[in-house]
């Protein structure tokens, strides 16, 4: 089964991990922390994470053990391919203790795809502003925290 590149919501779960190529050759890694649901039913927009972690290799799952999340966003399922990722596993977001970030957007608090309502303008200072990302947005952050930072 893996890896494979994701073209529709039914392929893909909640702990999925991609690669990322970067542009020095080496890979980041990407994983898949909820996918939206409308009516019950997948969507392909998912909200994913970059790990804290860069290599030679495809990640694996002890690559991204209890490794944190330091970018948060929203893209389509298509951007995988589009960079020229896989999805090379999948692990338990529980094992990692990881869950998406709270976010805001338009003055709501965000908990993944969930509204959790309006939020006083004084508390954005506490939660990240939710991104949207376009189908290359993830390399560009890939690269600028582990190949032009380096």
């Amino acid at each position: 089964m893996y890896p494979f590149v994701p073209t529709k919501a039914s392929q893909i779960q909640d702990g999925d991990f991609f690669y990322i190529p970067l542009s020095n050759g080496n890979f980041a890694c990407g994983r898949l922390l909820l996918i939206e649901k409308k009516s019950g039913r997948k969507t392909k927009r998912i909200l994913v994470g970059l790990h804290e972690w860069s290599g030679e290799k495809h990640p694996t799952n002890e690559d991204i053990h209890q490794c944190k999340i330091i970018e948060q966003g929203v893209m389509h399922i298509n951007s995988i391919g589009h960079i020229e990722g896989k999805v090379v596993g999948y692990k338990s977001l529980d094992e990692d203790d990881l869950k998406p970030l709270l976010q805001f957007e338009a003055g709501y608090l965000l908990n993944g795809f969930e509204n959790m309502g309006k939020l006083p303008v004084e508390d954005y200072k506490k939660y990240s502003r939710r991104t949207i990302y376009g189908l290359n947005v993830i390399s560009l952050l890939a690269d600028k925290h582990f190949v032009e930072n380096s």
